[in-house]
């Protein structure tokens, strides 16, 4: 996340529009259009992590299930500090480099890998990868990277040690309700490849297709090992079948549960004591990344993904001026089903929506009439 772009709105709303044009309309548009392709869930957040009755609130589809895109690492994010905080994973233990690779392919994170070894200092080749893999790292650097940049490769090693069932446990112990299974990205991913890559998950229960999932990023990760490089898959599916592979086969969770588990986030209802911290410390990256959000918040937490026709992005925040100053918020916003033609727009535009429609009642009247229009 970059600096929010809203401190003007944060501190005298209604300005941000005349500085910079009106961040909502590109999300409007989308709304009026195609309703049921919009999950959105925006509240008030009381001490015990309720919403607030007495505040503003949002709920459209909240429980409609959704492409989670890399918003499904905030999941992963809570089953990884839940087994920190029963002791089951050291998040110190050294990960090699060669490791964390072996579930990485170039070319379709979106550059998030090699941004991960920058931030690190590590010298990379021409594809991306650590030049040397024997290099180690602590296991909760991954979890960093995860989150901070999303790196796909740190979230296939995180789930890996956590292993099958980690995923439904910790939704179960959480209460997402609809929070889907999943396994690694790498799976997913590498059943795009296949020439019918459609039909492996047509009809197919839920448990085959994770377990399948799982049986292919092994044998993508042992095939990189055997190999000592993966650089790419063997074809890559065109954009329009990209989109419609990611609406198909993306793993689901709600708005509601988004919201709701980053609202234990922001008030550490219902988490142990290193278990909130791990959370903490790791979806807070906007406020160590960005300094400057401090002028505008005491408390950041964000975690958004995309896909091909899918964007997705949650939020919990404490304003520390303006008209909300003291309030704890959150916001899920879950589109799916994008055009092409409106990616960009909206992925320029979402995070400045989110942080509009929870901050001010009119804005959130708007999207919300936007969505009823048809």
């Amino acid at each position: 996340m970059r600096k929010l772009p809203l401190l003007a709105l944060v501190l005298l709303p209604g300005c941000a529009r005349a500085q910079g044009g009106d961040p909502l309309a590109p999300l409007l548009e989308f709304a009026r259009r195609q309703p049921g392709d919009v999950a959105v869930v925006t509240y008030a957040v009381r001490a015990d992590g309720a919403p607030d009755p007495a505040r503003h609130r949002l709920a459209w589809n909240a429980e409609r299930p959704m492409p989670l895109a890399s918003t499904r690492k905030v999941v992963l994010l809570a089953a990884y500090a839940r087994a920190v905080e029963a002791g089951r994973l050291d998040p110190g233990a050294p990960v090699r480099l060669s490791e964390w690779e072996a579930y990485y392919v170039p070319g379709i994170d979106g550059g998030a890998h090699p941004a991960s070894l920058k931030a690190l200092g590590i010298p990379a080749d021409a594809h991306g990868r650590a030049r040397d893999g024997s290099r180690t790292v602590p296991l909760d650097t991954l979890a960093r990277f995860m989150i901070e940049t999303s790196d796909n490769a740190a979230a296939d090693l995180i789930l890996s040690r956590l292993g099958p069932g980690a995923i439904p446990g910790t939704a179960r112990a959480l209460g997402l309700s609809g929070q889907e299974d999943f396994g690694p990205i790498l799976g997913m991913v590498g059943h795009w490849a296949a020439p019918d890559a459609l039909n492996v998950y047509a009809g197919q229960p839920l448990a085959t297709r994770v377990a399948r999932d799982w049986a292919k990023a092994n044998d993508l990760s042992r095939d990189a090992q055997a190999r000592g490089d993966l650089t790419r898959l063997p074809t890559w599916p065109s954009a329009a079948e990209q989109a419609r592979l990611a609406d198909a086969t993306d793993p689901r969770g709600t708005a509601n549960d988004s919201a709701g588990l980053m609202a234990r986030v922001l008030t550490g209802t219902g988490l142990g004591k290193t278990e909130l911290e791990v959370m903490r410390r790791h979806l807070g990256w906007p406020l160590r990344v960005n300094p400057d959000n401090a002028q505008a918040f005491t408390a950041l937490y964000a975690k958004g993904g995309s896909l091909t026709g899918v964007l997705t992005n949650t939020f919990a925040f404490a304003p520390k001026v303006g008209p909300r100053a003291g309030e704890r918020l959150v916001v899920s916003v879950f589109l799916r089903r994008i055009p092409p033609n409106e990616a960009g727009r909206l992925t320029q535009s979402l995070e400045g929506a989110m942080l509009s429609v929870a901050l001010l009642p009119g804005e959130a009247r708007r999207l919300l009439g936007a969505l009823r229009s048809r």
